[in-house]
Order: C-alpha cells, then structure tokens, then sequence
C-alpha cells in the first residue's frame, strides 16, 4: 500500500515537471524572432559630400536594419533610404543633392522612401539619431563659398573656404603643390595672372587627404545669337523675336557657371544700352548645366549692327573673359540674288547666290514656265535647278492642282507653271545651281521669295511677291565632231566622238550632193521615211562629250560605201522637228535646215581598203620540224580575210583570220602538216569595197565559205598550179570583183644548221679562221629553224672530246643568221672542236688557238697568212667544210642555195638570199678547201719546173 502511493505521488511530480516543461517550450516556440534592437548603435560625422553621397556608420544588434537619412524638419522628411543593412559595424552611403543638416537614423522596418515622413514609418528608430553638417560637394553661383576639392577662378574677390567638416580654412593655409606655383601662397582677390592648379593647407606633401581647391582661367566658351538654336549673324528685323515655333535667342556656354552666373547688355549701333528695352526676362544668364539661353526682341528695333556683351555677373568680368557677339538686322528688301554670269552657252551649269539672308532660313528660288526649252518633259523641267550646294529640294509646281508636279502626279508639261529651289541660308548666303540645257535660248529671269523656316517654307508663290530677280542670257551651244574626219576606208569600223556644249543627244547625218541623210548607227539602213524617234543618236556626256565606238559607216549609210569625197555632219536633235511642218518632216534635211540648227560639217574622203601581209619564214624557209608559220598584216576595212597554202603536189591549207578595229591582222602557229616538202605558196585574200568575194555566189558569200571552198580544191589530182590558177580565177580575176590578194612563196625543207664564221672579234673574217689566246672568238652561222622553236647550242670540245666551255642563243631575223662570242683566255693553245646544236641538226669545225696571231704587213701577207694558215691548213680548210660537220645537209644542199632565192618564195622581197645562198655554199661544200689546196700544189709544181727550165 505504502509502495503504490509512493509510486502514485512520483507519477504525479514527473507529469507535472513534464507539463511545466512543455509550458516553457511552447512560449519559446509562439516568441518573434530576434529583430534590431535599441543595442544598435549609429554614428554620422560632419561631411562633405562625395559623387552625390554622404557616409553613414552603424552597428546594428539583433538582425538587420533599415538606414534612414531625413532632414532636420518637423516632419523629419525622408532623403534616402538603404533597407537590409546587416548587422555588426558597416559603412553605408546615401544619396543627397546638397548642403545643410540631415539626421541618420536606425529603423527595424522602415517601410519608407524619399519624400516621406519618417513618423508614418511602421516602427519608430530602435537608437536616437546622429545629426551631422554637410558640406555641398561643389559651389553654387553668388554664395563666394568654396569647399574642399571644387574650383576658384582668376578675378574672383571676397571667397570664404570651408572644409568637410564645416570649419573654415584661412586663404593663406592654401599653397601652391606644385609647378611654379610651388609654396606660394594663394592671394584673395585672387589675381587674373594668378598660376592655375591646385593649391592645398599641405602645400607640396599635398597627397589627396588635405583641403584643396583648384584655380582655373575663366571662359566663356560660347557667346552668340541664335534663331531656332543656329547661330544668327543677320536677320531681318520683322523675325528678330521669338514668335510661335520661332525661338530668338541670346545662348551662352561658360566653364565658370558653379562660381558666378552672366550677364548680358545689349547695345544698339551707336552704342547705347538697350539690354531692358529687348530683354524683358531679365539679362542674367543662370547656367544649367553650364549653358543658358535668354529671349532677345530686336523686331521692334531699326535696321542695324547690334552688339552683345557677355561677361561674368559678379567680379569675373576682365577683359580675357567678356565676349561680344554682332548681328545685323535687316529690312527684307536687302535679300538679293545674283548669278556667276550674265551670259552662258545653253548647256553649262549656272551658279546663283541669294545673299543678305538669315541662317537656317529658307528661300524658294525660281523660274517661270515661260522660259523653259520647247517640248521639255515634266521629268527635265523639276531639274532646271540642281539639288547642289545649300539646295535642300528642288522640283516644279502645278498651281492648278495647288502641289508640286511630283505630288499632283502631273504629265502635261502645259500644267507646269514654274521650276523652283528651296535654299537653306548658311550666315547670310545660300548657294545653287541651274541646268541652263533645259532652258530657252533667250533672257532668263529667276526669281527670289522671303525667308520662311524649313516648315513654313514656300512652294506655292501665288501670294508673295518676289524680295529680288536676277536675268541672264542663254545662246545655243556649239557642237562639233573629232572623229571621223578626213578620210575613211571603206567597211572599216571608226569611233564617232566629238563635243556639244547644250546638247542632251546628237545624231550624225551624211551628204552627196543633195540633202542631208540621217546615219543609222545600228549599221541597217533607214528606209524612205524617218521620223526622229527612228534616229540612233549619241547621248551628250556631263563633260559636254559624246562618243560611240566601232561605227562602220558604210554600213550605217550607203553614202559611204563608195570612194569619194562626201560631207559628214553632227546636229543637235532637240533642233530636229519631225512634225509635218518642221524641218524634219521628210527624215532628211536640206542645207539651209542643216545650218540654221546647232551643227558642225566636215568633209570626209572615202577610200577603199588595201591589204598587206607578211609571213614568218626563215631564210626563204619553213622546216619540216617546226611546220608552223606566222602571217600578220593589215586589211582596212574589212572584218576576216582568209589565208591559203598551196603546195607543189596540190596540198592546200585555209584559215580564216579576223581584223582587229585598228585594221590588223594576225595568227601565229599556223600548221603545215599538210603540206609536203618542197615549194609552197602562200596567199592572203580580203573583199575589196563591196564586202564580198568574187562574185559573191555559192561557196564565195564570206570568208568562211571562201576558205572552205579553197581547201576543196586540193586532195584530189590537181597540181599546186592548177589550184592557184582557180582561186586567182574566183577572186581576183572573177568579172567584176574588187578583191584583194597578197601571195608569196617559201620552200618547206629539213631542218638545216651550219657554222659560216670563225674569227677574233677585232679581225673580222670570212671562214674559219685562228684565234690567239685571250681575244674573244666570234661564231657566226645560220639556220631555217624559228627562234620560238629552237635554241642553237655552242660548245667548245677538247680532242677528247671534253667540253671545255659552252653559251646558248635563240636570237635570230628572218635571215636564218646568228652569232655568239667566247673568251678564249682561259684556253690553251691548241686545236679545239667547235660544235653547234638544235636539237635536230649539228655542225662542227676544229677551230686554232694559237699563242700568238701572225699579224699581216701588207694586204698580200695579210692574204697569205690567213689563206695558207688558218684556212689552207688542216685547222680550217680540212674540218670547216671538208669534213662532215657541215658538208651534206646545213649549207651545200638546198638550205640556201635553191630555196632561198631560186623559187618564188622571195625573190622578189629578198635578193639578199642569193647572196645568203652563194656564201653559204662556197663556205659549206664537201671537199672545196681540199681542191684549193692541190690546185695550189700544182700551180707550185709548175713554177719549180719553169725555174729548172
């Protein structure tokens, strides 16, 4: 009994423990959390303020608080407000725009913003508030207050300086840092020569942390009147006032603005001081942002220069700062117009000035309808004015439809009244231009209206009257031609080009000895009846110039497709009237007409083609290895011709070869397969005046079909005669024709090479001859190869066999004939093998170097030394041409001796062949020096016999 009371009264003390426990819990549970609390603590020193700030220091206790900076009021108005600020020591700006006392305070939840009372916050400041000074961060105009780090200016009188923290520093603390300013104290006034800089109570140890201000030379940077914010220099006295979207003012922009405002006087041309009488809102400019502008009235004022003086409005007022800005005002008759001159040739650009204007102002310039070219277009006449210079729109006006042309979207030119301009004045003037070729040639007015704003421009000038005109003179242009004059070929191509000082377009016309005939550029002749709008005309360039390339005139006229004198002219074509009645009427014009419109006539001498040609052979030759030939020429007025190669077995080769505009021909590498070896004909073949081969039927229209036919004739059994017999017959001979034919012939033949001469540079011989060591030995030789195929190799060899030296040359003439050189000091004496390579051909001779040439005495010692030695004697005679370097092929065959001259390739052209062939034939035939040799032993023979007798 007694353990369950026991046990009875435990239970009860530990559930009731456990209730008390649960109590407590509960409260610490239902408790706000932590928020700050009257332990905070918040701290705001006397200041200045920093880029717009001030510096706040707080401790907040508990959980983060909001930061409140009011004024000292009644109502403690909110300046700024920075919420969240965390707790334990922080820093914390807040935004202010200028000096006095604020108050900092510590809120829980503020709930504020700027502007409110700090009463209405949702709690009141858990810590008192700290007050502090704060000082402006920069000067304010009038005060004659500086504070630390902002400017003073030279002239400047009566500064007090204060620093952060509200107490006052001594001008002469403040020295100079540096520079020649440098430990000297600053002066109150402050003197206008005074060093600029900064000047600190630390002098020269100055590092940023002590009061400083700066001085700076004062400067009124802009000074000026302007209308509508364009400075103004002249205007006309009925607008010098600021009136509905007008705005006349005076402006000024000054670097001194935070110390002292401006002041402005106005003085009238004799100088009196008007400045209340055209101010009436005062005449001190309050800068912000260190401009300002004022309203001036000058409407009400004579016509005159009126000056305005700006200077500072307190002690900055020396001469170095004050500034003067002059304008005239003007009644509106003092606008004028003039133009550069009074006379100029219709077509030239025409310069005009309006002047005595107003800047930005704008004039409309114009001129009538009445004066406008005959039949110009709605689109030429709103171009009369060139949208150049100070020329903001140009156009024409309807006044019917009371719009410009463009807006009324008007056709008829009948509805044009007149051209205009709208100028813009820049200072007083405003400049354009007038497109004088869409004008009369007559006496031009134009005309000049009042000065309006862009907006209020004037278009319509139905109810204005002109403020001034101006009347110049346009005469007609003259035109001319360069080309062609004095002659042309028949059915060659020419440039037609010339000048026209008032011409859009020309056309070009021809004459026999009747009317004036249009020429039709196009090359199709005009039919019976040609109206101007058949013409082809040439357009007239910005440099008064005209041109039009590759023009065949005997295709564009039949006039010029025959010889002959003839008359070649160029018209102005807004002088050609096709209507019935006008000079045009018929597509012709007759002389009188030609003359009374703006032309030029020259004479032109029609003269049919030539042909010329020439073809690449060498020596009289082609060889077989290169088989390719070139032909070049000239063929005037013609557009191919056709070149032909006829062999001597009838083989035929054909081409067709265009003419270039400058009436030259030519084609390289023509092929030669086709034809076998001996004598070839070559031909080249144009039309002649009549643009057609022969006779002009089948196979014969062009020159295509001429070559086709050509090479129909070979291949089968006629002979080279035969087929050059039949083409002479179908051209040249054909009844009728005019063709033109150039022929010649040349021979097709192996390749040939050979060695002629041998001799020192400074003894020229005939040859082979001995060179003594160190003269420069002379090679000279020939060949039929082209130099574009073939290089010609040289080598001196030992009797080894050994190159001892070698050059090279592809340089050589139509003659076939080339040379090299070869210093021979390096050489010792003895016989060497000179040979000369092509690729396809060589020839060799032993050549002599001596120690020493004998030097003749006399012309027959000359002869014996260099007959007998040099060429009688093994080194020349025996191995020049008696061996078989040269003897078979290279010069004692055909190479110069039959073709050359003995055909009738070049005959003609080119005797010296003959002599090319003789020398190379006695210089180059097997066995000639060897029988020179015993003809000499005989006759020595004979003499000894004699002389025993």
């Amino acid at each position: 009994m007694t353990n369950d009371n026991t046990r009875t009264k435990a239970n009860a003390v530990f559930f009731s423990v456990l209730m008390v426990i649960s109590m407590v819990a509960v409260g610490f549970a239902a408790a706000p959390a932590a928020a700050a609390n009257d332990d905070s603590t918040i701290t705001f020193e006397d200041q200045q303020i920093d880029d717009g700030t001030v510096s706040v220091d707080t401790d907040i206790a508990g959980s983060p608080g909001d930061v409140v900076l009011t004024e000292t009021d009644s109502d403690l108005t909110v300046v700024d407000v920075v919420e969240g600020v965390e707790t334990g020591e922080q820093t914390t700006s807040l935004s202010v725009e200028s000096g006095g006392e604020y108050q900092a305070h510590v809120f829980d939840d503020a709930s504020l913003s700027a502007g409110d009372s700090a009463d209405s916050a949702s709690t009141g400041p858990v810590v008192s508030s700290d007050s502090a000074q704060v000082q402006p961060e920069s000067r304010s105009p009038g005060t004659l207050t500086a504070y630390n780090n902002t400017q003073v200016f030279q002239g400047e009188e009566d500064i007090s300086f204060v620093d952060s923290d509200g107490s006052g520093v001594d001008v002469g603390d403040l020295e100079g840092t540096s520079g020649n300013r440098e430990g000297t104290p600053l002066q109150m006034p402050i003197p206008e020569n005074e060093e600029t800089g900064t000047y600190s109570t630390a002098g020269a140890n100055y590092n940023g942390n002590s009061f400083a201000v700066s001085v700076v030379e004062p400067r009124i940077n802009t000074a000026e009147v302007q209308l509508n914010e364009n400075d103004v220099s002249q205007i006309s006295s009925s607008r010098a006032v600021t009136d509905g979207s007008r705005n006349f003012e005076v402006y000024a922009e000054w670097n001194f603005a935070n110390a002292e405002n401006l002041s402005v006087e106005v003085q009238d041309p004799s100088g009196a001081d008007i400045t209340d009488e055209v101010m009436e809102d005062g005449s001190t400019l309050v800068a912000d942002d260190g401009s300002a502008r004022l309203d001036i009235d000058l409407s009400t004022e004579d016509s005159g220069e009126y000056t305005v003086i700006f200077e500072g409005a307190e002690s900055i007022d020396q001469d170095s700062v004050i500034e003067e800005y002059t304008i005239e005002t003007t009644s509106q008759d003092s606008i004028s117009l003039e133009t550069a001159e009074d006379s100029v040739t219709r077509g030239d650009n025409l310069d005009y000035t309006v002047s005595g204007g107003t800047n930005a102002d704008y004039h409309t310039v114009t001129i009538d309808a009445s004066d406008f070219r005959d039949d110009l277009s709605v689109e030429d006449a709103q171009d009369i004015f060139r949208n150049v210079q100070d020329v903001s729109e140009t156009g024409a006006y309807d006044l019917s439809a009371d719009d410009t042309v463009e807006g009324a979207s008007t056709e008829d030119i009948d509805d044009v009244d007149y051209a205009y301009a709208l100028v813009e004045v820049d200072g007083t003037t405003a400049a354009g231009s007038i497109e004088t070729a869409y004008l009369d040639d007559a006496s031009i007015d134009v005309d000049v209206y009042e000065g309006k704003t862009e907006a209020d421009a004037i278009r319509n000038t139905s109810g204005y009257d002109s403020v001034d005109d101006v009347s110049f003179d346009v005469n007609e242009g003259d035109v001319s031609l360069n080309s062609p004059t004095g002659s042309y070929t028949v059915g060659s191509e020419v440039d037609i080009n010339g000048s026209a000082t008032s011409a859009d377009t020309v056309a070009i016309f021809a004459r026999d000895n009747d009317n004036w005939e249009p020429l039709n550029l196009d090359e199709e002749q005009y039919g019976d009846e040609v109206t101007t709008d058949d013409l082809t005309t040439i357009s007239v360039d910005s440099d008064d110039t005209f041109e039009e390339e590759d023009v065949r005139l005997s295709g564009a006229n039949n006039i010029f497709s025959f010889e002959g004198s003839y008359d070649i002219g160029v018209v102005d074509v807004a002088d050609l009237d096709g209507s019935s009645n006008g000079n045009f009427a018929d597509g012709e014009l007759s002389t009188s007409e030609f003359a009374t419109a703006s032309s030029a006539r020259y004479t032109l001498d029609v003269q049919a083609g030539d042909l010329t040609a020439n073809f690449g052979t060498i020596n009289g030759q082609i060889a077989t290895v290169d088989n390719q030939i070139d032909v070049n020429g000239t063929a005037a007025g013609q557009d191919n011709v056709v070149v032909a190669f006829v062999g001597q077995r009838g083989d035929v080769e054909t081409r067709t070869v265009s003419v270039d505009s400058d009436d030259t021909f030519d084609r390289d590498d023509i092929s030669l397969d086709s034809i076998s070896q001996g004598s070839v004909s070559a031909h080249v073949i144009s039309p002649g005046r009549d643009s057609q081969f022969g006779d002009g039927g089948d196979g014969y229209a062009d020159a295509s079909a001429l070559a086709e036919t050509i090479s129909g004739f070979g291949g089968g059994q006629s002979s080279g005669d035969q087929i050059r017999s039949s083409i002479v017959a179908n051209t040249i001979d054909e009844t009728g024709s005019d063709d033109l034919m150039v022929s010649t012939t040349f021979r097709l033949n192996d390749a040939t090479l050979g060695i002629n001469n041998v001799y020192p540079e400074d003894a020229q011989a005939q040859g082979v001859n001995p060179v003594a060591v160190g003269e420069t030995m002379v090679v000279e030789g020939d060949t039929n190869r082209q130099p574009d195929n073939a290089a010609v190799t040289f080598e001196i060899l030992n009797q080894e066999e050994e190159s001892v030296t070698s050059a090279s040359t592809d340089e050589w003439g139509s003659d076939g004939q080339f040379s090299n050189t070869f210093d021979t000091s390096d050489l010792e004496t003895g016989t060497y093998i000179l040979e000369i390579d092509d690729g396809e051909s060589t020839d060799r001779v032993n050549v002599e170097i001596v120690e020493e040439r004998q030097q003749p005495d006399d012309g027959d010692d000359g002869d014996d030394s260099s007959g007998d030695d040099s060429s009688g004697d093994d080194s020349s005679g025996d191995d020049s041409s008696g061996d078989d370097s040269s003897g078979d092929d290279s010069s004692g065959d055909d190479s110069s001796g039959d073709d050359s001259s003995g055909d009738d390739s070049s005959g003609d052209d080119s005797s010296g062949d003959d002599s090319s062939g003789d020398d190379s034939t006695d210089d180059g035939t097997p066995g000639f020096g060897a029988l020179v040799a015993l003809v000499a032993l005989i006759a020595a023979a004979l003499l000894a016999t004699r002389r025993n007798n």
